[in-house]
């Protein structure tokens, strides 16, 4: 574990089998991150904790051991990432008065902003900065817009490559509804043979549940001879 906070917090909520255990497994914060396209800098503190509790779940219920605790680790940070960007995007977001207004020849926002309103601006931020503390600027450089969702792996595709990364010859998602994982085991199949991994594993449903299979390379190559006769 990397930052103070978090030790505080690792002796707070896992017991010591639990954090060497932790420790053992911390690789998949930053793997998890890599694989979502996010800076490890800006949502580290996002996912660890989430990441702590996955640690506690796995001692605590036994039954999840049937996934690998991989996981069970993307699920819950999945959901940290996801609670985070909901509340940024709920966040007020500040524009320019000197911006250009959309389907306009050029008017400003502080085009049409009258003399009386003016004032009220500047009584709310009287030398460019509020009471609280909070500071207007004008003309700014704007940093690079960064595209977060573009390319961005469902739980599934990333259980899965870590899937066939690993020696296991199995695993199962489990879902609400029969519905719901027939749509989902829909999505698999289209990806994998898109991605032509027809040879490396299957996939099939039973009821509400996902089991996807690594295929032996001997009976893939015995299902070829027998295609072609």
């Amino acid at each position: 574990m990397r930052k103070e906070p978090v030790l505080g917090a690792v002796k707070t909520m896992l017991n010591a089998q639990e954090r060497e255990f932790a420790a053992e497994n911390h690789h998949i914060v930053g793997e998890y991150l890599k694989m979502c396209r996010l800076l490890e800098d800006e949502w580290y503190d996002v996912v660890i904790f989430r990441f702590l509790r996955a640690v506690r779940l796995w001692f605590e219920r036994p039954e999840l051991h049937r996934w690998a605790f991989r996981t069970i680790a993307y699920q819950n940070m999945r959901s940290a990432i996801g609670n985070e960007q909901r509340k940024q995007g709920r966040r007020i977001q500040a524009i320019s008065i000197d911006s250009v207004i959309p389907g306009t020849d050029g008017l400003t926002i502080a085009d049409t902003v009258t003399n009386e309103n003016m004032n009220y601006v500047n009584y709310l931020f009287p030398n460019g900065r509020s009471d609280e503390g909070v500071e207007l600027r004008y003309n700014v450089r704007l940093p690079q817009k960064k595209d977060t969702t573009h390319g961005k792996k469902s739980d599934e595709r990333i259980a899965i490559e870590a899937f066939m990364q690993s020696s296991h010859k199995n695993m199962c998602f489990e879902y609400d509804t029969n519905i719901e994982a027939k749509k989902k085991l829909s999505t698999i199949n289209a990806a994998r043979r898109q991605k032509k991994e027809t040879e490396i594993y299957e996939a099939f449903r039973v009821d509400r549940c996902i089991y996807v299979v690594r295929l032996e390379q001997a009976a893939v190559k015995a299902k070829k001879r027998g295609g072609d006769l």
